[in-house]
């Protein structure tokens, strides 16, 4: 992801892992934002939404179950 402010919508339970650079994730239902960068993962929930400052160029990889 290139730097800048993004929201985004799930269908699945999403599993991001950060590969490289940093971000500041606020998931739906959460009043702060926290710190994410390279070597850290996080889950966002089915059915839900998140936002994402991204402060440097981020390298991930997502995974989508169906649980």
């Amino acid at each position: 992801m290139l730097p800048g402010e993004y929201e985004f919508n799930t269908e699945s339970r999403e599993l991001m892992e950060i590969i490289s650079g940093k971000l500041n994730l606020k998931l739906q239902n959460e009043d702060s934002w926290k710190l994410i960068k390279d070597g850290m993962n996080f889950n966002i929930p089915k059915n839900s939404s998140f936002k994402a400052d991204v402060l440097e160029l981020v390298n991930y990889t997502c995974s989508y179950f169906d649980d």
